[in-house]
């Protein structure tokens, strides 16, 4: 017979823990957990499922897998994505070309004839009887184009009448408005045109040349059109020698300031200007020339090649700040290149390195490293004040050998840190007169280059043993660089084991104080860590597993006030993360096993009645409870497995125009208790809660287990 009834209680807090043995995992870290799976420690307290993913953004233009994701709210509208191109066609310019696009959100609405035409630009149009109103952003005679806002839960559908809120003009929606979704960023070169900007012609004497090629327009040239796309250098073909004529051009630079240069003539060759011109107004010859000459479009300010994706895994980008916002982006195949929301620019200085992998913005430069050729070189630009973008010598850019192969560059309070796979240096000053290289640490450095980024006012990283911060200590120039990571450590040794841990990507949840290190396959058991406050209001982190996600790139940020959280998969879709109850309609596994509790004393039977759980729901759900005892003895029988659910949860609302008032009641109850009787026996006992569905997340806060004692054994 056992002894008085006693209630065991464990509140849910810890995390998963797999390094230390059992009884001191129970005793020491009883709400900890020994399985967790798709559960996130919750800012509430407790485990909670995770939230899922919808297939938002549609599929990306291309071929393979996305390659790279980058969310700023700066940029475009927000959302930049990258992926090969399909040049599968017959030609190639048949088919999507080019790499790089943006994500635009707004909505076409075709109408009734003529209907558009009375719309307002910019105001307000709202549909009768239906739940959507959106903005005004252009029209035509049948059509206006809506911006409903990101993502919108509701739009117009056909039929629906819709009025201007300033113009009262009406329209009816006469078919499915479509979002326009993704937009190509040119990142082809069109050819060098040698007398596209003036036909052959033989000057008389001196004066000016007419400007009458096939790029021209009324007598001038721009090169941004998309004749030509970018900023040229101005050529000057001859096949006599005209060496001793000057050619001054007359025109504006690649940032739209006024640019005169005089070009010495060509002797038989083809010469060009120094530097690019966007516009070309005029072109004045000093004297009259032997033969005839032609005059054209050049070298690209943008860019010289069309990138090429033969052994492109990944794009990386970077939101970098370059005189104005820019998504930054390298492969280590070709040249670093950035998109600013209006061109596509590549880094064309000749002394920048060709195949960076890697880059960052450190006091006020531009910093570039990782190309395969030259390993340990980091390159920076000049200053801000000159030309970030150049790496000209003589505007104070320049190189920094570090002595090891680079695999990451990040900054971070005032100091450029530079990871090796088995050390770490940093750059400290202001400029090349004072750079400083100093050694952080030669035993230990970054196996994985996208898991360095900045979290909690820190730099993680993977090291060889698990995740590592930088942070700076009281000690003035003291680096830490204690592993954070010790409970799962063994986790580690097995990823180093049966997993490819170069292509581990890190995503930051930052409204959770939350990242997730991704592999690319779905069957991997990537990793998932949060920041949880400790009962001593210490910041502690906490760490799950997350399954069933393929993510071949990531992103996440702000757009507005809003976190935008994004991966793509091997099938070119991206997906926005923290939507619905399910990971595109399939089943979310959630997996949490509390510690195997033994009651203070190993070698007692215990004998077990009741287990009652403490949840917060978020609608209703069944969750599979089961029981294990003796630490998993499977000689043992155990109960069988029940379930409990979550029905009478609290509802939420969210929405502004809702009203409440004495008529309408709202009932629920957002933290039950779910009680179950069981029955068995055994010196410790595990309760393990399961999920495989798309019902609503909920969250296991405390466990309490009623028990009597029995005899020792």
């Amino acid at each position: 017979m056992s002894d008085a009834l006693q209630t065991y209680v464990s509140v849910m807090g810890g995390g998963l823990v797999t390094n230390v043995d059992p009884l001191t995992q129970s005793n020491n870290f009883s709400g900890s957990a020994i399985r967790l799976i798709n559960m996130e420690p919750s800012l509430d307290g407790g485990y909670r499922r995770i939230s899922g993913f919808k297939n938002s953004y549609g599929t990306l233009p291309g071929t393979g897998k996305v390659l790279g994701l980058a969310v700023n709210g700066d940029v475009a509208q927000g959302i930049i994505g990258c992926r090969k191109p399909d040049t599968s066609g017959t030609p190639p310019t048949t088919n999507n070309i080019n790499y790089v696009h943006w994500y635009n959100h707004y909505y076409d609405v075709p109408l009734g004839t003529g209907e558009g035409s009375g719309f307002t630009v910019g105001e307000t149009v709202t549909g009768a009887g239906v739940a959507a109103s959106g903005t005004v952003i252009s029209k035509t005679a049948d059509a206006i184009v809506v911006n409903f806002g990101r993502l919108p839960d509701t739009v117009f559908d056909t039929g629906n009448v819709l009025t201007g809120a300033d113009s009262s003009a009406t329209g009816t929606v006469s078919s499915t408005p479509t979002v326009k979704g993704w937009q190509e960023v040119s990142t082809t070169v069109v050819a060098n045109d040698p007398d596209g900007v003036c036909a052959s012609q033989t000057p008389s004497g001196a004066g000016n040349l007419t400007i009458n090629g096939a790029l021209a327009v009324s007598g001038s040239v721009n090169f941004s059109t998309a004749a030509s796309e970018q900023p040229r250098k101005v050529t000057i073909t001859a096949s006599t020698n005209e060496s001793a004529r000057t050619f001054t051009i007359t025109g504006t630079d690649i940032n739209g300031a006024a640019l005169i240069q005089n070009v010495t003539g060509p002797n038989n060759t083809t010469v060009s200007s120094l530097s690019h011109f966007t516009t070309v107004t005029q072109i004045a010859v000093d004297a009259a020339t032997s033969g005839a000459i032609t005059v054209g479009s050049g070298d690209g300010g943008y860019r010289l090649t069309e990138p090429t994706f033969s052994g492109v895994d990944t794009v990386r980008t970077y939101n970098i700040f370059m005189n104005s916002a820019s998504v930054f982006m390298t492969d280590g195949v070709n040249r670093a290149s950035f998109y600013d929301g209006t061109n596509y620019r590549q880094i064309v200085d000749p002394n920048a390195p060709d195949k960076p992998k890697y880059a960052s913005n450190f006091a006020n430069h531009l910093w570039l490293a990782g190309d395969p050729d030259e390993p340990s070189i980091v390159y920076h630009s000049a200053p801000n004040t000159a030309d970030i973008t150049s790496f000209d010598s003589t505007l104070a850019a320049g190189f920094l050998d570090m002595g090891f192969e680079v695999t990451a560059i990040k900054a971070f309070r005032d100091q450029l840190y530079v990871f090796g796979q088995n050390q770490i240096k940093r750059v400290t000053g202001t400029n090349i007169s004072d750079w400083v290289v100093q050694d952080v640490t030669t035993d230990l450095g970054c196996v994985a280059t996208d898991t360095v980024v900045e979290f909690g006012g820190d730099i993680i990283f993977l090291g060889p043993d698990g995740i590592r911060p930088i942070s700076g200590t009281s000690r003035i120039g003291d680096v830490e660089l204690e592993t954070v990571s010790r409970e799962i450590q063994n986790i580690f040794a097995n990823y180093t084991a049966n997993e490819d841990v170069t292509k581990l990507k890190t995503l930051i949840i930052r409204r959770k104080s939350q990242f997730r290190l991704f592999f690319e396959a779905n069957t991997s058991l990537s990793l998932l860590a949060a920041i949880r406050k400790s009962p001593t209001a210490q910041s502690t982190f906490e760490f799950s597993q997350v399954v069933g996600i393929e993510a071949t790139a990531v992103a996440s940020g702000y757009i507005g006030q809003f976190e935008f959280v994004l991966h793509g998969d091997s099938n070119g879709k991206v997906h926005k993360q923290e939507e619905g109850d399910s990971f595109n309609t399939a089943n979310i596994l959630s997996v949490y096993q509390t510690p195997y509790y033994f009651m203070g004393d190993p070698e007692v039977r215990k004998i077990f009645y009741k287990v009652k759980t403490f949840l917060k729901t978020e609608g209703d759900a069944t969750i599979n409870v089961g029981i294990d005892f003796n630490f998993g003895d499977s000689e043992i029988n155990t109960p069988d497995n029940f379930s409990v659910t979550t029905a009478g949860a609290a509802s939420a609302f969210d929405d502004a125009a809702t009203l409440y008032d004495t008529t309408d009641i709202y009932d629920g109850n957002p933290s039950p208790t779910r009680a179950t009787n069981i029955s068995g026996s055994g010196d410790s006992i595990s309760v393990s809660y399961v999920t495989n569905s798309t019902s609503p997340s909920h969250t296991i806060q405390a466990v309490s287990i009623l028990y009597g004692t029995g005899d020792r054994r």
